[in-house]
């Protein structure tokens, strides 16, 4: 690759096939969004890192934050590298006098220092929805189910629910952080080290033995709470990630739905149910969301979906046939497009166009108020 072409590590071009059909995948979640009352907003990308970086969510998201210089300010500013942090900024302060529950969407790149997952890419296209207000177990399941069914409108199957409780991992992780060799016992609860764990004593042993022995596929209710001992049939953050559980099992019968309430969030700034959506036909996670606190201590939850991983999915979108006519043919241009096609202008139809119209993908020529097939 020429220098003068040479683009920095986890930064590409997007391109034709792959730039249009993210942007048409953006185009139909948003608008799924918009069918069920989640207004759409559009923050700016970069801000001052005082606004940005030194509260709420934004707080924990420092260490991966592209910064520069304001020349007109002379201010730090920071590019956002996720944009939960802008909606609780703007939810708390533009929109604090507007109706709770208020439900949002949004979309637009994020900037991060360092990549996250398998995925090498810093530069990611992000569109989500968050809702803000007193939220319970019933809008929970709301945000869950409406990133479920914009995947099932995109045609995504083989669908896995993963659901955590950031509260039930901290209440549990507290006394463990007190220990002189804590890392060593959080990595073992991470990992699953069943057989490490049995062999040492720490705080909560029986009760965290028991909840990664239970953890796994959820088959019903009353089958997770057959495996839960005494004190873990009482503790409210598994009672509600099973209640949650139940009735997303309802609506989808055949969707998979794991629970793993001990299993970390990517994001720190979560402190309820947190969720991330798979699928087997694609690498990595595909949404991920959860409850956290704005930066006046409101209580909002919200799912963001990853499209760069969305668009690897083949045949998502149906493309229109295109059709060559001459060169500036409005006329008929805007009647074929009316009819589903999509044109193309060619300036001379007395040169070699059908080997053009070939090269196109074109698979029609208008010419003489007829349309023929190449």
């Amino acid at each position: 690759m020429d220098r003068d072409t040479l683009l920095p590590a986890g930064f590409s071009d997007k391109i034709f096939p792959r730039a249009q059909k993210n942007s048409l995948i953006i185009e139909n979640i948003v608008n799924f969004f918009l069918n069920y009352g989640y207004l759409r907003i559009s923050p700016p990308l970069i801000e001052f890192e005082e606004t940005l970086l030194n509260q709420g969510p934004g707080l924990v998201l420092k260490n991966n934050s592209f910064r520069v210089m304001d020349p007109i300010s002379k201010k730090m500013m920071a590019v956002r590298s996720d944009m939960t942090t802008q909606i609780s900024r703007i939810s708390s302060k533009r929109l604090a006098h507007y109706p709770r529950p208020l439900r949002l969407s949004y979309s637009g790149e994020v900037l991060r220092v360092n990549p996250s997952g398998l995925k090498l890419e810093r530069q990611i296209a992000q569109v989500g929805a968050e809702i803000i207000g007193d939220i319970t177990c019933d809008l929970e399941i709301e945000i869950i189910i409406i990133g479920l069914k914009v995947l099932k409108e995109l045609d995504v199957g083989d669908l896995t629910l993963d659901l955590n409780y950031q509260n039930l991992r901290l209440n549990f992780f507290k006394s463990i952080y007190e220990l002189p060799d804590s890392d060593l016992f959080i990595k073992a609860i991470e990992k699953k080290d069943i057989n490490f764990l049995k062999n040492r004593n720490f705080p909560n042993k029986n009760n965290i033995l028991n909840i990664i022995e239970a953890s796994g596929k959820f088959i019903s209710k009353n089958d997770f709470l057959e495996r839960l001992n005494q004190d873990n049939k009482k503790n409210i953050y598994l009672l509600h990630l099973l209640k949650v559980s139940s009735s997303l099992q309802k609506i989808f019968k055949k969707l998979d739905i794991v629970i793993d309430p001990l299993e970390k969030s990517t994001f720190d700034y979560h402190y309820g149910l947190t969720f991330t959506i798979f699928s087997k036909s694609l690498h990595g996670s595909i949404a991920k969301g959860g409850t956290y606190k704005t930066i006046n201590e409101e209580d909002a939850t919200g799912i963001s979906l990853y499209i760069d991983l969305l668009g690897e999915i083949k045949n998502i979108f149906l493309e229109k046939e295109k059709v060559l006519l001459e060169q500036n043919d409005f006329k008929n241009a805007e009647n074929l497009i009316k009819k589903g096609y999509q044109v193309l202008f060619f300036k001379n139809f007395n040169n070699d166009f059908v080997n053009y119209a070939k090269s196109m993908n074109c698979k029609y020529i208008f010419k003489n108020n007829k349309l023929t097939r190449v």
